[in-house]
């Protein structure tokens, strides 16, 4: 019996990893698949930052707040030393952790929002409901970011930091969004 108890959070840390990856890289392919090899490579980014948010996303729902800030941290030093470019390593942190910290809020408050739509049936169009939500919620969060960081960037204007955003939140609100529901399903 503890056997078994041991193997499945195995399983399900590699589903939160892998499912947000596998699932945004699938849809970058799409997408770059469609629009014809004019169009810039696949990202890489992406998928890894959907899994990053969804590791602190399941880690502030299972063991509260304070263990997800130690991976927000640390995979936000990470990011800001691997992709400094013309700002400074600082700001770039404090982008990547604020951007952390507001998206794993928001998978968050999908996840209660799931919980409660779980609450009056579980139907196909249930599951929907709750996709839909999710990436609403996903993508109001990107918008958020990307409109206070179009003010901080002066070469970027604000209307294409919201289409920015409003396209990150799609492709990362696509996989986070299904561990998310994946999570509200668990008994209790």
């Amino acid at each position: 019996m503890e056997e078994k108890k041991s193997i499945f959070p195995f399983y399900e840390t590699l589903a939160i990893l892998f499912i947000p990856f596998l699932i945004v890289l699938f849809i970058e392919f799409v997408l770059r698949f469609g629009m014809g090899p004019t169009v810039e490579r696949i990202s890489f980014f992406s998928p890894i930052y959907a899994s990053l948010i969804a590791i602190c996303s399941c880690l502030w729902i299972k063991k509260r707040i304070i263990f997800a800030f130690i991976p927000m941290v640390l995979f936000s030093v990470i990011i800001a030393i691997i992709l400094k470019g013309e700002s400074t390593v600082v700001c770039k942190f404090l982008y990547f952790f604020i951007s952390l910290f507001i998206l794993s809020f928001f998978s968050v408050i999908g996840y209660a929002f799931s919980k409660v739509i779980k609450k009056h049936g579980s139907s196909y169009s249930h599951y929907i409901l709750k996709f839909f939500v999710g990436l609403f919620i996903f993508v109001c969060g990107m918008l958020i970011i990307h409109f206070f960081s179009g003010f901080l960037n002066s070469q970027i204007t604000v209307v294409k930091s919201l289409i920015s955003g409003i396209r990150e939140g799609l492709l990362l609100g696509s996989g986070v969004t299904i561990v998310i529901i994946m999570l509200s399903q668990k008994v209790d």
